[in-house]
């Protein structure tokens, strides 16, 4: 009686043991632009408000001296013409 052996051709060690993170759903990529939105928003409303105080009241409220600059430099200081 003869008896012949076959390999199986892979080992424990050759399984890979690597996942690859789950994509968010639907529902956490439309959540997360909707708050992405709302915070542009709001960024655009309260930097004008914030250009126009005064360098020492900004800096009462945390702002650094580059910070200030920042905003000043983007032009969020409304134009008010008198006539």
């Amino acid at each position: 009686m003869a008896t012949t052996t076959t390999p199986v051709g892979f080992a424990a060690e050759d399984i890979s043991t690597e996942t690859t993170a789950a994509k968010p759903g639907f529902f956490a990529r439309f959540f997360q632009r909707l708050i992405e939105a709302r915070i542009a928003r709001a960024e655009a409303e309260v930097k004008p408000y914030l250009a126009r105080l005064s360098d020492d009241r900004l800096k009462d409220l945390g702002f650094t001296g580059g910070d200030i600059e920042k905003l000043r430099e983007k032009h969020y200081v409304q134009a008010v013409y008198w006539s």
